[in-house]
């Protein structure tokens, strides 16, 4: 029997919401079950994909944003049919002139149907793109104000709202106006961390930064199920923010015991310093309308040099945090999709030539 603590009270949609904590491990009970699948994928090569970094998937098709460090005579992304899979075009000309991008940094469905909108954290840009012209450049382009510079990770929360990650703020997350660029609300306090007293001054005037950089990670959302996700690449907690009910719900685990670092003076500030041998835990985080899908890694720096491995493990969770389910892959991937009408999940291979990875879906999740 789970046992949920709600340990703040009081919600309010302005400066507070409620967190749910579970009690137990539930990483650790999955591996006892029988929803734990071995899966063996495919890998495809496209010529066209250079160096890719990260996947996504608006509609039909899968997204793939390239390095921003690329030769700039290739596109910053692009763009496969999911079915049959094959290659369908190509966008993003490199740059800082209108309606190109220097990175794609996040993407997410556009206006309607036929677009998809990619965030530049370089440029501080939300550019749409078409899915059906032939151009490089965007259709359309919003250039942050000044007031949106801190928030550096955002999707959009309404049509007229973001919800994202500030730099340094009290609230895990912020809610901006991209009408005039004004904080609407913040959600969620950062909490003191058991047993790091020690290692963190809660009188730092910039404690909320090195809060924000422990628990710093892979920032997903779904804005038609009104769920924003926060899954950690040092330590091991997700995140589930429900917009709808202005809501949290902490996933700790697999492991629970906290990353070595120290805060360390840097200039005239601090910063935190991660020790180089700490295994990284999540890699990234797919949500549809039925589960999280949270990609794990488990291997620290000097591992992934050496063996080209990134993550291998996938764990099922539902949008109210329950583990269900467990897979591994016989594919090392970085990102992933999944579309349960195709039984499918995609991930881009961590290999030295790079392509997609495709595992079948275990009908158990269907």
């Amino acid at each position: 029997m789970k046992i949920i603590q709600c340990f703040v009270m009081i919600c309010g949609i302005l400066t507070f919401s409620c967190s749910s904590k579970r009690a137990e491990n539930p990483f650790l009970e999955i591996e006892k079950s029988e929803m734990v699948f071995d899966l063996k994928g495919e890998k495809i090569y496209f010529p066209e994909i250079i160096n890719p970094l990260f996947i996504n998937a608006v509609g039909d098709y899968l997204i793939i944003s390239e390095n921003r460090r690329n030769d700039p005579k290739y596109p910053l992304i692009r763009i496969l049919k999911k079915s049959p899979l094959g290659y369908h075009s190509s966008k993003g000309k490199p740059g800082f002139g209108p309606l190109e991008i220097p990175d794609a940094t996040f993407v997410e469905p556009g206006p309607n149907d036929s677009t998809f909108t990619v965030y530049s954290g370089m440029a501080k840009t939300l550019t749409n793109f078409s899915l059906t012209d032939t151009s490089l450049l965007g259709i359309d382009q919003y250039k942050q104000p000044e007031e949106l510079f801190e928030v550096y990770k955002m999707f959009h929360a309404t049509d007229s709202t973001i919800l994202g990650i500030k730099s340094i703020d009290p609230n895990r997350l912020v809610e901006i106006s991209l009408k005039d660029g004004k904080r609407i609300a913040g959600y969620g306090t950062w909490e003191r961390i058991p047993d790091a007293d020690h290692l963190i001054d809660y009188t730092d005037p910039i404690v909320n930064y090195h809060l924000g950089q422990i628990n710093k990670g892979w920032f997903r959302a779904n804005r038609k199920e009104g769920l924003f996700v926060n899954a950690s690449i040092y330590r091991d907690r997700i995140e589930i923010f429900d917009y709808n009910e202005k809501e949290f719900t902490i996933v700790e685990g697999p492991r629970l015991e906290l990353p070595k670092f120290e805060i360390m003076p840097s200039g005239a500030n601090s910063v935190v310093i991660f020790d180089i041998q700490n295994k990284y835990g999540h890699r990234d985080v797919y949500i549809d309308d039925k589960y999280i899908y949270d990609l794990y890694g488990g291997f620290n720096e000097e591992e992934i040099q050496k063996t080209n491995e990134v993550a291998k493990t996938v764990y099922i969770l539902t949008h109210s945090g329950d583990v269900v389910g467990k897979l591994n892959l016989d594919i090392s991937i970085r990102g992933l999709v999944v579309d349960l009408h195709l039984k499918k999940i995609y991930g881009i291979t961590t290999d030295e030539d790079p392509g997609i990875a495709v595992f079948e879906l275990p009908s158990e999740f269907l």
